[in-house]
This record gives structure tokens, C-alpha cells and sequence, in this order.
């Protein structure tokens, strides 16, 4: 599998593909403050419950053992190289106030409830928000203890 050579790069998505995921807007209103830094993911069409804690940041994107990267949230299994997942696509980072993502330069971009992130630019979080990674979808949750 790592030796494919399309496994070493992230499918490019085509502009139209991208417009169109971005007139698809999802607003869920949400609390914005999380106890203790859990927090789970739930991928689209999967009822996986994807759980994180004890970290201040967890870095999303797609394992690969040969240049060394191997997120917290890694989502190879979920074809997230057909999907447009880089391997360091984003990171959600833990502030006084909640949680942060930051979208890393990936090549397909990084969406929060419809709406495009800037590269390198913290975006706000709230639970139930839905995050895209290129076309991959999933919705983050603040869990209790």
C-alpha cells in the first residue's frame, strides 16, 4: 500500500467539486466551552465515534509511516486520500476559551459549517460543528465527563 505512488500525494479536488461543497451550509448552534479537552468525531456515513483527550492540540490528516506523520485523527481508513485529506491537513488546538482549528496549507482546503478557512488562520469552534477536510465531512462534539 505505502508503495503506491498515489498514496504519497493528496488527490486534487477539481474547482467545481470545491464550489460546490462550499454552497452546502450547515449551521448547528453549539456551546463553545469543553470540559477536561475531551472531544469525539463522527464521520459522515460512518457511526464511528472517534474520542481525543489529553492533548492541548491533536493534528488531523492521514498516517504515513514513511515521512513520519501519524495524527491524532488519522483518516486513511475513511479514504481520506480519495478524499482529499492531506497529511497534515489541520489542527484543533485547546485555548482559555475552547477550541481552535487552523486549516495548514492543505491542498484541498478546510471548511467549518460552509465556510471556507484561510490557511493559517484560527477559526473559532462549537460542538456539533461540522468540519470538511477536502470532501471528507464529520461533525466534532465537546463531550462530559
Amino acid at each position: 500500500m505505502w508503495d503506491d505512488p498515489a498514496a504519497d500525494s493528496t488527490a486534487n479536488l477539481d474547482s467545481k467539486t470545491l464550489r460546490e461543497m462550499e454552497q452546502h451550509t450547515v449551521i448547528v448552534p453549539g456551546r463553545t466551552t469543553l470540559s477536561k479537552g475531551k472531544i469525539a468525531f463522527r464521520v459522515h456515513g460512518t457511526t464511528d465515534q472517534i474520542r481525543l483527550e489529553g492533548k492541548t492540540e491533536y493534528l488531523l490528516g492521514r498516517r504515513d509511516p514513511k515521512h513520519n506523520i501519524v495524527p491524532d485523527l488519522d483518516l486513511s481508513a475513511y479514504n481520506g486520500q480519495k478524499q482529499g485529506v492531506s497529511r497534515r491537513h489541520a489542527v484543533v488546538r485547546r485555548d482559555e476559551r475552547g477550541l481552535l482549528i487552523v486549516d495548514l496549507s492543505s491542498a484541498n482546503g478546510t471548511g467549518v459549517n460552509g465556510i471556507t478557512l484561510t490557511a493559517n488562520e484560527p477559526f473559532r469552534l462549537r460542538d456539533g460543528d461540522e468540519i470538511r477536510l477536502g470532501k471528507l465531512a464529520m461533525n466534532i462534539y465537546f463531550l462530559a465527563d
